[in-house]
């Protein structure tokens, strides 16, 4: 029992950022401040069949020390509950994208019904993990020598004009999306000299721009920049592989970090919304860091998100000193919202 509770409070500590950057780690340049809201991200989460190979694939994606040990099955009460499902075991492990607070945090369900899904790029709910890197070509070769799928159109990057960048879209092993882009001109970058991965960026395929901007501008107050009208750039349906589709694309940081979440909308092209559970694998968590967690699940649900957290219906649950609580917003993106619970007055029972 002990070490399942050891395993909720990692898995809880995880999502607080100043847990994911570690001490003594230079701060990430270029984040934007704060909100009234949101105060910080936290992991880019897949939900996976096979935790080992996804593992494997991701250290070996951004460069990164493989764990000892692959990380043992719990079935802790308060963590699945967290998870919403409390029938279920779970496993899982991060790995850190050098230059980046955006951990890959990959989950594991098993003894629950899993149905897997691979969505296209222009399904709604879809997701990116969007990789900035200092040499594109070298990369591509590596994996593709590896077997790793490419999604772009002729198997070569293309040249981005809005973004002054080369890039080119793999998958991984359960379907998720992974960008690859090298800008024209590199950012700042607190990665190591030898990392070929400086930065990452999360995509997410959204149903309608305006709904989605209700939830992450108005709610959560981000400051996204958005485009403001559909675009028929080759260049992008290239990198895609959305040939004659029609894209509308919205960008914005995460108040509190420096990770640029990027929202695409598509119109022209055939387009079926995942609605997966969360234990699905294709499934995806984004954590996010909030100054009131009861505020914003409140706010979340009453705007149409629906809370995944057992037991969360009343709003967010104690767990290890945090408040905490899962909600699937409106384009089946799950959303971990959290806050440090109010330490009890002095001398309170």
């Amino acid at each position: 029992m002990q070490r399942f509770r050891i395993g909720a409070a990692l898995i809880v500590l995880a999502i607080a950022g100043s847990v994911i950057v570690g001490q003594g780690t230079p701060p990430v340049p270029n984040a934007a401040p704060a909100s009234d809201v949101v105060i910080g991200s936290g992991s880019f989460s897949p939900i996976v069949s096979d935790l080992e190979r996804s593992l494997k694939f991701y250290t070996d994606l951004v460069g990164a020390a493989a764990p000892a040990t692959i990380p043992a099955w719990s079935s802790d009460p308060a963590l699945l509950n967290f998870l919403g499902a409390p029938t279920s075991q779970i496993r899982f492990s991060s790995v850190r994208i050098p230059g980046s607070t955006l951990t890959v945090e990959i989950v594991e369900y098993k003894d629950i019904d899993r149905k897997p899904v691979q969505p296209r790029l222009q399904d709604p709910g879809a997701v990116r993990l969007i990789l900035i890197v200092r040499d594109i070509d070298s990369m591509l070769a590596r994996l593709k020598t590896q077997g790793v799928p490419v999604v772009t159109a002729g198997g070569v990057p293309v040249s981005l004009t809005r973004e002054k960048a080369r890039a080119v879209v793999l998958k991984d092993p359960d379907g998720f999306f992974i960008e690859l882009m090298q800008p024209a001109t590199l950012p700042e970058t607190n990665a190591p000299a030898t990392s070929n991965v400086i930065g990452a960026r999360f995509g997410l395929t959204i149903n309608d721009t305006d709904q989605t901007l209700k939830v992450y501008r108005e709610l959560l107050a981000f400051q996204p920049q958005v485009d403001p009208a559909f675009s028929s750039d080759k260049a992008r349906q290239d990198l895609m592989n959305t040939p004659n589709a029609q894209m509308r694309l919205t960008s914005a940081k995460i108040p509190g970090s420096a990770v640029e979440v990027e929202f695409a909308e598509f119109k022209g092209i055939d387009r079926n919304p995942i609605g997966t559970r969360i234990q699905d694998p294709g499934s995806t968590r984004l954590q996010l860091r909030v100054k009131d967690a009861d505020a914003t699940v409140k706010a979340l649900v009453a705007s149409g998100g629906s809370v995944i957290t057992t037991g969360g219906e009343g709003g967010p649950i104690l767990m290890s000193g945090l408040r905490v609580a899962i909600v699937r917003e409106p384009n089946n993106l799950f959303l971990v919202i959290m806050m440090q619970a109010p330490r009890p007055a002095r001398g309170a029972q």
